[in-house]
């Protein structure tokens, strides 16, 4: 497991909720429906990060007899149900609870406390947000990548989720202030409302980019890096004629699934033969062909699902003695 994509996921969760607590503190004695759209805010970003712990944490389990290539893709499904947690809690939740507010005309009462608690969440969320932005640069060096590039081809949800949340986070804070800041000074409860609004629909972005960045991952997406670089070193190789297919799988941000097809020069497999060992293995390669297409025809015929079959021969064991 990632310890810095740990570290910034514990420390989102450990300041989220301590932030929590404190919001719905605020809200209970001002009534803000801003302040209650960032309590709900803070609780749903702190059930997202302990799924998203629960991932990384879940994805580094062994490959087993049903998991052949192990469980790297719990980190992606788990922050997919994070985004839609984030959606349903934090976007329709605050934004059904704020219309009402709105309608019925409820003016948020607005003593100094609401606005500490603010001040509060900027220090910890502030905080939070640093330790992610210090742990997203450092992968994006250690790739080789520009900050922008990384953050559009990463292929580690978990740190730039917690990245792009506690950013998000941030943004609900300051329009949390302008909302009760305005509502205080004006005495209407408008502001407080649309500031809640907006929140929740800055909320609702952040979950449909969660759910986007992951559901391509659930896809069996491929690594194009891994492809490209394959194919120039292959293609590069002077054993090698032509490269037919190179086909591969994200499993995990560290496990990558890579599939080929090369056809081998023929000086290179028969420089050292004879005419007779050559027309020997030709035969042999042929056989091999075939005995690999009736392996798979045999599996598609009574398992039809089966659209792509990867069968690599072994060499046989010398028998003992």
């Amino acid at each position: 497991m990632s310890s810095g994509s740990t570290k910034a996921v514990l420390t989102a969760i450990a300041g989220n909720s301590m932030v929590t607590v404190a919001k719905f503190i605020g809200f209970a004695f001002s009534g803000s429906s801003a302040l209650l759209a960032e309590a709900v805010h803070s609780l749903a970003d702190t059930a997202n990060q302990g799924m998203l712990y629960l991932g990384l944490r879940r994805s580094q389990r062994e490959a087993d007899l049903n998991h052949h290539f192990g469980y790297g893709q719990e980190r992606y499904f788990w922050n997919l149900v994070s985004a839609v947690t984030i959606f349903f809690l934090g976007c329709v939740y605050t934004i059904m609870h704020a219309v009402e507010q709105l309608r019925h005309d409820h003016t948020p009462e607005l003593s100094w406390i609401p606005f500490l608690i603010i001040g509060f969440a900027f220090v910890v969320e502030g905080y939070s947000f640093f330790v992610a932005l210090v742990e997203f640069r450092r992968q994006a060096e250690e790739a080789g990548k520009s900050f922008r590039t990384y953050f559009v081809e990463t292929r580690d949800p978990t740190t730039l989720a917690v990245l792009i949340e506690d950013a998000v986070a941030v943004c609900g804070l300051v329009l949390a202030l302008v909302g009760m800041g305005l509502a205080a000074w004006t005495g209407s409860a408008i502001f407080d409302g649309i500031a809640a609004i907006c929140i929740g629909l800055l909320m609702g972005g952040l979950a449909w980019f969660l759910a986007a960045t992951n559901r391509k991952f659930l896809l069996n997406r491929s690594n194009d890096e891994v492809n490209d670089i394959a194919t120039k070193l292959w293609q590069a190789d002077k054993q090698v004629q032509h490269v037919q297919r190179v086909n591969s799988i994200v499993l995990s941000p560290d496990d990558t699934l890579l599939m080929a097809e090369i056809e081998l020069r023929e000086e290179t497999i028969f420089s050292s033969m004879s005419q007779e060992e050559i027309k020997q293995a030709v035969r042999f390669m042929g056989k091999l062909d075939e005995i690999r297409r009736a392996l798979e025809d045999d599996v598609s015929r009574i398992a039809p699902e089966t659209q792509h079959i990867f069968i690599e021969f072994t060499i046989p064991k010398k028998q003992a003695g």
